[in-house]
């Protein structure tokens, strides 16, 4: 990044310096750049110096910890425009609290009255997720950042500290594109200029633990239910990746690529229901007919009465409490919300999950105007798993569903929205204090970004900000009755804008928030 100098032309036989100094995150697809620029030296006696009390102000992004919070959804808020949203809120805030280790007195203050109690956790590299930090110092401004800071840096982030002569980008390219899986490359071009950048690179290129949708060479995961003499079935069908479903959203404006997720959950005791003898009646007297009028070979070949309908019992008591789906998801459903939940698999003890909230009955932007962290913890806390107890006693609860893919990008901006939530001395070159991070006097934050990308798949999540069969009828004859039964249909079909967030199930930490008013279109 260019950026300006500003050099205090007044003061007479004082060196005048050209410091740069820049600070970029970089998440998934996600690049966060703050860059500080050396301002003029002020007049120890100039009113500007004059240090004044902050005032206590009431801050309603305030963190209590590392849960969901409101700072979290601020973004979503403050860019609420009707389109694909992307950031991660864990990565702003792992930046702030670097940044606020180099800084003092009201500059600190502001940040931490939005940090609050936040923490910040270390997290294991693997193969598919990365969370890296590094501080990028120019040979000869290593003098200039001060020990003390980069000590913290490595011992409370991990951060590696790094020099280079910034005589081409090369080795901070290169750094960049081994922490974000290749997915960032070439991010920096001319870096001549600047003084010091601090990195974090955050990443995850995360399966599911079950696909969404069966594929062909995942076979035998097939969802197919038929209840035993009941009529009822319900079916996913295998997914060709040559023709997914077309999905209408948002008022038949896109066709949107999906996959299809179903369940069967029976609390239907049809055997108490109807009462046994009832049934044993009823299909005595339809299989006496049966053998009568239907040529099965003789009698001897065919089950008797007894056998049949002690058979036809044992059968129907077998669908009762059985629970079937497509795949491992979790659901809630009431008049006003949608909520599909499922996990990623879990790699080094982190467990990420992916939970899409669509709003059944108003425009999601103004949904997303209104919702509180209390909201979500809320509608997690009511988060159902695919069991029996979780669902309408005496009946079948039928699920069906489809779920558009998505894939996009995202620029925050992120200084703009930083200082409306009460974050601004940073970005002033007469308040700024960043004195615990450089000795360079004046110095402050010239800008703020954030650039994040997702991928929304069949097989899983690739963020860069860088689912019985059954029933033995009559021996070889076809004879067969089919009860009736009560169901309970629930749609849980995405055809609306809708966000969503992906946190850490331990810890509740989020790790990315979005909304979708674009997926993927269909082919």
């Amino acid at each position: 990044m260019n950026n300006e100098v500003a050099v205090n032309n007044n003061q007479k036989n004082t060196k005048k310096r050209n410091t740069i100094i820049a600070i970029i995150l970089i998440i998934v697809i996600i690049a966060l750049v703050i860059l500080f620029l050396t301002c003029r030296k002020k007049d120890n006696n100039s009113p500007n110096n004059i240090k004044k009390e902050p005032k206590e102000v009431y801050q309603p992004y305030k963190m209590s910890g590392n849960g969901i919070e409101n700072f979290d959804l601020a973004f979503l808020k403050l860019e609420n425009e009707k389109k694909n949203i992307l950031y991660s809120p864990l990565s702003i805030k792992y930046s702030l609290a670097m940044l606020s280790d180099g800084t003092s007195d009201n500059s600190q203050k502001q940040i931490k009255e939005v940090i609050g109690n936040y923490k910040s956790q270390k997290y294991t590299n693997n193969e598919n997720m990365s969370f890296a930090n590094a501080m990028f110092i120019k040979d000869t401004f290593k003098d200039s950042i001060k020990k003390t800071y980069t000590d913290d840096l490595s011992n409370k982030y991990n951060a590696s500290i790094i020099y280079d002569s910034f005589a081409t980008p090369d080795n901070l390219n290169k750094w960049v594109s081994e922490k974000t899986f290749g997915l960032i490359n070439n991010l920096f071009t001319d870096i001549s200029q600047n003084s010091f950048f601090l990195v974090n690179a955050l990443a995850i290129d995360m399966e599911w633990n079950k696909l969404i949708q069966t594929t062909w060479d995942k076979y035998e995961n097939r969802y197919y239910v038929r209840y035993n003499h009941e009529n009822y079935t319900s079916y996913v069908p295998i997914l060709d990746q040559h023709s997914y479903h077309s999905l209408p959203f948002n008022n038949n404006s896109i066709n949107a690529k999906s996959v299809e997720i179903g369940a069967s959950i029976n609390n239907y005791d049809i055997v108490k229901e109807l009462g046994e003898e009832n049934i044993r009646k009823t299909i005595s007297k339809e299989y006496e007919e049966w053998l009568t009028k239907e040529e099965c070979g003789s009698k001897d070949e065919q089950p008797d009465v007894n056998t049949y309908v002690n058979q036809f019992i044992k059968e129907l008591n077998e669908n009762y409490k059985t629970k079937e789906s497509s795949t491992d998801f979790l659901m809630y459903n009431d008049d006003n919300i949608k909520v599909f939940a499922k996990d990623l698999k879990t790699y080094n003890q982190t467990t990420l999950q992916y939970i899409g909230i669509m709003p059944k009955n108003e425009e999601l932007d103004n949904y997303i105007k209104n919702i509180k962290n209390t909201d979500l913890n809320n509608i997690i806390k009511n988060l159902k798993t695919i069991d029996n107890n979780n669902f309408t006693q005496g009946k079948i609860t039928k699920i069906t569903g489809y779920i558009p893919l998505f894939k996009y990008d995202y620029q925050l901006k992120l200084r703009t929205d930083l200082e409306k939530i009460g974050i601004t001395d940073i970005f002033s070159a007469e308040k700024a204090n960043l004195s615990n991070l450089t000795s360079t006097k004046g110095a402050y934050i010239n800008s703020a970004d954030h650039k994040a990308n997702i991928e929304f798949s069949n097989e899983g999540i690739k963020a860069a900000a860088v689912t019985q069969e059954g029933g033995l009828g009559a021996g070889s004859c076809s004879f067969e009755h089919l009860y009736e039964v009560p169901v309970e249909e629930i749609d849980l079909t995405f055809d609306k804008p809708y966000m969503y967030i992906i946190r850490d199930k331990n810890t509740s930490e989020v790790w990315f928030i979005g909304a979708v008013y674009e997926p993927i279109k269909i082919n």
